[in-house]
């Protein structure tokens, strides 16, 4: 009954040792790589601030591929503000989208039209208004026309 005992110990002892480093088996192993995906992160906040004499503007959005949303705030001196949210897109960094704010006690929608450059956000000048005062911009990129003062990145706040 020993022999075998001592037999299975030894068996038991030998398989569980790992091979030495030098053989062949080990370096294939070692040598082989595993590819991790990390999880997808949630788009980057970017914040713009403009400030022009005495009046304070600031931008804040993330984009998602072509989706666009965020914040957009317009403290005009003697005026009221008017602060509120952005949803549109983004494709050749032009961001065309809709601003829907408070002011002056009543929400308001709007379109809005921005070019991204660099570090600087300029927002566009509207080539018209439409029946209810609305701002109309050019469809064709080539003919938008934007303010000399951009909004320029800054800490989120």
């Amino acid at each position: 009954m020993k022999p075998y005992f001592v037999a299975a110990a030894l068996l038991a002892m030998f398989s569980c040792q790992q091979p030495a480093s030098n053989t062949p088996e080990t370096e294939e192993q070692d040598t082989s790589t595993v590819t991790v995906t990390a999880p997808a992160s949630a788009p980057a906040q970017q914040c713009y601030t403009k400030i022009s004499g005495k009046d304070t503007s600031y931008l804040q959005f993330k984009t998602d591929k072509e989706v666009i949303d965020g914040r957009l705030e317009y403290h005009l001196f003697e005026k009221d503000k008017n602060e509120g949210v952005i949803m549109g897109t983004i494709a050749n960094n032009v961001i065309r989208a809709e601003y829907s704010f408070m002011s002056e006690g009543t929400i308001s929608k709007r379109p809005i039209v921005f070019k991204v450059e660099n570090d600087q956000v300029f927002e566009a000048i509207s080539s018209s208004l439409d029946a209810e005062g609305n701002p109309v911009f050019d469809k064709d990129q080539s003919k938008l026309k934007f303010e000399d003062v951009p909004f320029v990145k800054s800490a989120c706040k």
